[in-house]
């Protein structure tokens, strides 16, 4: 299984991965994002019990590296 996450397919099941918004960075004074961070998901594994922790597992990984 690959650990990068970035692009493409699930790991898990090979389905096309999104991205959802992670972290929302606001500067002082400003009404807009200035950055948003977006992470991969997958919405049948993160829902699906059995595939949820191997997907957090995944995740955790490739944050490691």
């Amino acid at each position: 299984m690959t650990t990068e996450l970035l692009h493409g397919d699930c790991p898990l099941c090979r389905r096309p991965l999104t991205l959802v918004p992670d972290v929302i960075v606001r500067s002082a004074g400003v009404p807009y994002p200035t950055r948003t961070d977006y992470l991969p998901h997958c919405d049948s594994c993160t829902s699906d019990p059995l595939n949820s922790q191997k997907w957090n597992d995944a995740m955790n990984a490739r944050d490691e590296s």
